[in-house]
Formats: C-alpha cells, structure tokens, sequence
C-alpha cells in the first residue's frame, strides 16, 4: 500500500512541474496580465508562427499596415482593449463593439521592424472586468532577420474564453511586412 501512495504522489508532483514551468513563462510573455490578482488563476499561453505569403511584391522592410482582426463567437458583444501599440492606431473596425457571429478589428500603422514590432491587445465580453470574464489577450510581434518579414502571435485565456488564430486567413508579406492576422474568440 505504502509503494502505491508514493507512486502517486511522485506522479502527482511530477504532473505539476510543466504546470508551475509553464506559469512562469505566462508571467514573462505578457507586459500587463490585466489586473494584479491574489488567487489562483489559470491562463494559458500560445505562440502561432504566422504563414507567409509566397511571392509578395519586391520592396524592402519599412513601415506597413497591421489589421488585427477577430471573429466573435462568445454569444455576447465584444470590445478591445489596448495594452502596447507600436504605431499610429488608424481607429476600430466598424461594427464595434463586435457582435456576435460578425467579424471586427482595428488597422495600426506600424514603423518598420529593427528589429521587433509588437502590438497586445485583448478583446474581452465583460470591458469593466476582463480579467473576470471570457478574454483573450493577444500579442504580435513582427520581426525583421536578415531583410525578411516573419510574424509570431501569442495568445493567453481568461474566464474560459476559448482563443485561436486563424491560419488560413492569416499572413505577412515577407518583403514589406505588411501583416494580417485573424484571431477567434469563444
């Protein structure tokens, strides 16, 4: 009975490793978790690398357009939240706040990357309280390496928000950084 115990607990400990690795890595990804909190929460992080177009216009890395879209499926209406804009914000995509079932978003005018770009911002069901209701909170980071464009998006959850990117409908032109990029939120 004793080697079954221990058996559990080392599988219980060992469970918890990635988990506590894993907080800490949410803590260092984000500037701003959106509130300071003294309980327990959990938030999930994800990187998506972000596809490139093939055979984009001949131009060098310089200041693009970012259109950071989303698509509501939460039920309720939606607004954004911004945290880091590099750039000039060019407005909000009408209709806003995005009802549900309807796509919505925002342009930046982002400087060129030397050699990082970033954008974070969250689209949240409850404006007042986003760390308490279903939220996700987005990051971009365009980069430039070697005179190529690449784009990474990170993603974190609250209040059982489900986040994903979009793949198929996302995408940055390699030589003029111009970026696009279509989240979903649950």
């Amino acid at each position: 009975m004793t080697r079954n115990v221990k058996r559990f607990l080392a599988a219980s400990l060992l469970s918890l490793t990635p988990s506590i690795a894993f907080a800490e890595q949410v803590e260092s990804g984000f500037l701003d978790l959106l509130s300071p909190r003294d309980e327990y929460v959990t938030i999930r992080e994800v990187a998506v690398q972000v596809p490139t177009l093939r055979n984009g216009p001949v131009a060098s890395v310089a200041p693009a357009l970012e259109n950071l879209l989303v698509l509501n499926q939460t039920g309720v209406n939606i607004s954004l939240g911004i945290q880091v804009l590099t750039g000039t914000l060019n407005g909000v995509f009408n209709p806003y706040p995005v009802p549900t079932a309807t796509y919505g978003g925002f342009q930046v005018s982002a400087p060129a990357p030397t050699p990082l770009v970033a954008q974070q911002y969250y689209w949240t069901v409850d404006p007042a309280n986003p760390a308490g209701a279903k939220t996700c909170v987005w990051r971009v980071e365009v980069s430039d390496v070697g005179g190529s464009c690449s784009a990474q998006v990170f993603y974190g959850t609250y209040g059982g928000a489900v986040c994903t990117v979009d793949a198929v409908n996302s995408f940055i032109d390699p030589t003029t950084c111009e970026t696009q990029i279509v989240t979903i939120i649950q």
